[in-house]
């Protein structure tokens, strides 16, 4: 069954010169389970913080895999495994850019309910490190007031 959840979404950069930054996003999605993988959508509407306005993304979770996958004015898919080096293709419309993630942490403790889904991960553009990133998203069911 899928159900109305409120998403709070934590990320964090830090950049091999040694500046962060942080972003933090409170959106409404749709949050299901379905044979043993559970699944969020969300819109991205707040391009201020995200940069990602009018773009849908999907997060797919089981066996210590996450995949993340946005469509819209940016298309990616990109996946999360511990230890494992991910290489997608960032498409926009001002060209392609190649990512690549090696994530050392991939955690989540999720129920019907919701939960939480934990990523750090170093980021890579054309095969040179840009950032060490976190993201946290906690997911809460919306119940009726």
């Amino acid at each position: 069954m899928q159900r109305k959840v409120t998403l709070q979404i934590n990320g964090k950069q830090k950049y091999p010169e040694g500046h962060e930054d942080h972003q933090e996003l409170i959106t409404v999605g749709a949050y299901y389970e379905r044979n043993g993988v559970f699944y969020v959508v969300y819109k991205n509407c707040d391009s201020e913080s995200t940069g990602l306005e009018g773009i849908t993304t999907f997060l797919s979770v089981k066996d210590g895999l996450v995949g993340l996958n946005r469509k819209g004015a940016v298309d990616n898919r990109q996946e999360f495994k511990k230890g494992v080096l991910n290489q997608s293709i960032y498409s926009t419309c001002f060209g392609k850019i190649w990512l690549s993630v090696l994530p050392y942490l991939v955690e989540y403790d999720l129920t019907v309910n919701g939960g939480r889904i934990n990523l750090e991960y170093d980021l890579f553009v054309d095969d040179k490190l840009v950032s060490y990133n976190g993201l946290v998203l906690n997911i809460k069911e919306d119940f009726p007031q």
